[in-house]
């Protein structure tokens, strides 16, 4: 059966094997909310995933058409860094603290909150929220602190105080992690640490992998000739991770998209680009958004919640628009989610960061499986006469 579309995926900064996402987009097949396309029709079929090589795995989608014409099949691949994730997923409460400090301070030197803040008040302050909760505890526990030393008999001085004091650090430690746990500001750190090493160059396992994902774009763009569109998704941090792996699939290939191949897309998903992007010493990335945003078969389109605090939905992915066809919305989580369930994604930041990948409740225009495993290409549902880009 030839194939109607190549799907390349990869997940953001999140320890999880692929059998997770697997078992996500198996649920995303099989709840088709009513009035979705494909929905009350054959189901489509997701079959078991398979290991393609140790940083790859895919499985197969078949699409049933309402005509009762051929299946529309779709090979989806999930490119994986998980293991380069748990090698930096910061566990003690020291790495958290130093990351703290290295996103704060080389943030601030760099620019990257100035710029934030001339763009998108909101996403600034999503970015400063984990500072925040740390500043707020320390202010708390200081002002206890102070309190209780000055209610000391002047006989308890000075072992008083300090044992006072000792106290107080052993106490702000305690309530920020538990605060930070409860508020979801401390895997927002984890994923604000990472970024800032990957804008720093700090990772160095990193770039090969993402040149090992750009050659097999390019290998199966050679063997997928009469294939009608090649679809590159990025999730979270995975969104920059797939516009540098595009970018250099570009360089190998330059006539990735063009006539006589299939149409090429991109699709990011609750975007963080700027955490990186906005660093100073990340020139490479932003020349590789350049790159792609010049490219004028290249349909790029952006689907990031204003209210997803991981991701900047106000700030736009690429640095600066071109000739492509750019697209950014919002998926409109309440318009497709009942109110009781939406409620409870704004209560659970990382739930409403994963909330991309699972399945709706209402039809509307964003729709994942359609988009992946659809008859319409990605250019075909957001053409360019509707482009969205500033």
């Amino acid at each position: 059966m030839p194939l109607h579309r190549r799907v390349f995926f990869i997940a953001g900064f999140d320890p999880k094997s692929p059998r997770f996402y697997h078992h996500l987009y198996r649920a995303l097949a099989a709840h088709r909310p009513p009035g979705a396309e494909g929905a009350g029709g054959p189901p489509v079929r997701v079959s078991a995933r398979r290991r393609l090589n140790d940083w790859a795995d895919e499985w197969d989608v078949q699409w049933p058409p309402s005509d009762g014409g051929e299946d529309l099949h779709t090979r989806y691949t999930m490119l994986r860094w998980d293991d380069i994730v748990r090698a930096h997923w910061a566990r003690s409460a020291g790495t958290v603290l130093r990351d703290h400090w290295n996103f704060y301070v080389d943030g601030s030197r760099q620019g990257l909150f100035g710029r934030a803040w001339r763009v998108s008040r909101l996403n600034w302050f999503f970015i400063v929220f984990p500072l925040a909760v740390a500043l707020v505890m320390a202010l708390l526990w200081g002002l206890l602190a102070t309190g209780a030393a000055v209610m000391l008999p002047l006989a308890s001085r000075p072992w008083g105080p300090l044992a006072i004091g000792a106290a107080a650090c052993i106490g702000a430690w305690w309530s920020w992690r538990r605060l930070s746990h409860r508020l979801g500001s401390d895997w927002l750190m984890r994923l604000y640490g990472f970024s800032h090493a990957q804008a720093e160059g700090r990772v160095p396992e990193l770039d090969p992998r993402v040149d090992a994902m750009a050659a097999l774009i390019v290998q199966a763009a050679a063997e997928s000739r009469d294939t009608q569109e090649l679809l590159i998704v990025g999730h979270s941090t995975g969104a920059t991770l797939a516009a540098s792996a595009l970018s250099r699939a570009l360089v190998q290939a330059p006539e990735l998209g063009r006539s006589g191949g299939p149409q090429l897309s991109l699709l990011t998903l609750g975007h963080c680009i700027p955490l990186v992007s906005y660093f100073a010493t990340a020139n490479q990335l932003r020349n590789e958004l350049d790159a792609l945003t010049a490219h004028r078969q290249l349909t790029w389109v952006d689907y990031t919640a204003p209210a997803d605090w991981a991701g900047c939905g106000r700030i736009s992915p690429w640095h600066r628009p071109g000739p492509a066809v750019l697209h950014r919305l919002s998926p409109r989580f309440p318009k497709i989610l009942q109110p009781e369930r939406y409620q409870a994604l704004r209560r659970n930041r990382l739930a409403m960061h994963m909330q991309y990948l699972k399945p709706a409740d209402f039809a509307g225009r964003y729709d994942l499986l359609a988009f992946t495993a659809g008859r319409q290409t990605l250019r075909d549902r957001h053409p360019p006469e509707a482009s969205t880009a500033p």
